[in-house]
């Protein structure tokens, strides 16, 4: 009683705080597809077709202007070309950090449904299918640099995944297509599922201006981790995630990769019969994990002022031409790891309860 008591009083005076999740409710996105019944159709069996966490660690960006000449009756003014470029590294963290998080997640999502009576099908069965015939079986657990450029591309230790092919650079073909309801036709309509995850952490914004006598390029970093909702891919081929963000759905080449939790089967034309997506509606921000959240980098060439002369006279500029290539960020390595963490783990409880309970309907 006296334990009750003392319980009560703490909380009340603040010292107990409930644990603030770091994906709220209104946060998340659940789409959920049923048709007649294919749970019914569907054994109690679940392929893991994808299971990967993409952590950006380096993006640059940058901006110029060109160099101009005015010719006046009695001078020549010229305004020099500028440029500015950046590129941010993220450091503090590493791909043993990364590799741990996705294992530790891997090992939580296949445990969740082994508890409740779910076979995992092997690779080894799947590769077994006609539809991936001719495909190229990849062991995970070896951190991937070639996939989108800038990101490194953790697949879980002692996990095996099937790719069309890789090219002589170590690109992956195939690793962003969605084939998940042809490949659950080819193993009985059995579930098959995906689980990806996507961490930025730097956002550049490059512009440029010019004016007769002015020109100016700048580059601004904004640096802050998320877990993105959604980024742009092209093709399936080596991409550059972040530059394809801001206007993916302006090409009918590129695709959009997701931050998600899916569970497909069954087969019809080129939809699944059952589809349980949870994503997020937006990318989700963790504060407290970078001291330095902005950077600016500008570029300027403007003229000086000078009296008219009888001759010719040449007008030099301040400024000039500018690169910078190296801005290291430093992260709070144990904030990082436990947002990270922390996220992958709600959303895989969310979709496997999302999942399940679409199963129940």
């Amino acid at each position: 009683m006296k334990t009750t008591i003392l319980s009560l009083l703490l909380f009340g005076l603040g010292i107990f705080q409930p644990v603030e999740p770091y994906i709220s409710s209104k946060d998340y996105s659940v789409e959920a597809f049923h048709r007649g019944k294919q749970s019914s159709k569907s054994p109690k069996r679940v392929y893991i077709q994808k299971f990967r966490a993409l952590f950006e660690v380096y993006e640059e960006a940058s901006a110029s202007t060109a160099g101009s000449k005015n010719d006046r009756a009695n001078r020549t003014t010229t305004v020099s070309g500028t440029k500015t470029s950046m590129g941010v590294q993220l450091s503090g963290v590493d791909i043993p950090d990364f590799q741990k998080i996705v294992d530790e997640a891997y090992a939580d999502f296949v445990a969740q449904l082994e508890a409740d009576g779910f076979e995992i099908i092997t690779a080894e069965e799947a590769g077994k299918t006609d539809y991936y015939s001719g495909y190229t079986k990849i062991q995970g657990g070896a951190s991937s640099t070639d996939q989108a450029t800038g990101y490194v591309m953790v697949t879980p230790t002692g996990y095996d995944y099937w790719v069309k092919a890789v090219s002589n650079s170590g690109s992956e073909k195939g690793t962003f297509t969605d084939t998940s309801s042809k490949l659950s036709k080819d193993l009985d309509d059995a579930y098959v599922a995906e689980a990806t995850f996507v961490f930025p952490f730097v956002n550049l914004d490059a512009s440029s201006t010019s004016f007769a006598n002015y020109a100016s390029s700048k580059v601004k970093a904004d640096i802050n981790l998320r877990l993105a909702a959604a980024v742009g891919t092209l093709d399936n081929e080596q991409m550059s995630l972040g530059k394809f963000a801001k206007g993916f759905t302006t090409s009918p080449t590129q695709g959009r990769l997701a931050s998600q939790v899916r569970f497909v089967a069954g087969h019809m034309a080129s939809s699944p019969l059952f589809d349980s997506t949870t994503g997020i509606k937006r990318d989700v921000y963790f504060e407290g994990i970078f001291s330095d959240t902005k950077l600016v980098e500008v570029t300027s060439a403007e003229v000086a002022t000078f009296s008219k002369t009888e001759y010719p006279q040449l007008v030099m500029v301040s400024g000039g031409e500018m690169n910078l290539a190296s801005h290291y960020v430093a992260c709070d390595r144990d904030k990082y790891i436990d947002s990270a963490k922390g996220s992958i783990k709600e959303m895989v409880e969310s979709g496997i309860s999302n999942f399940k309970n679409l199963i129940s309907e």
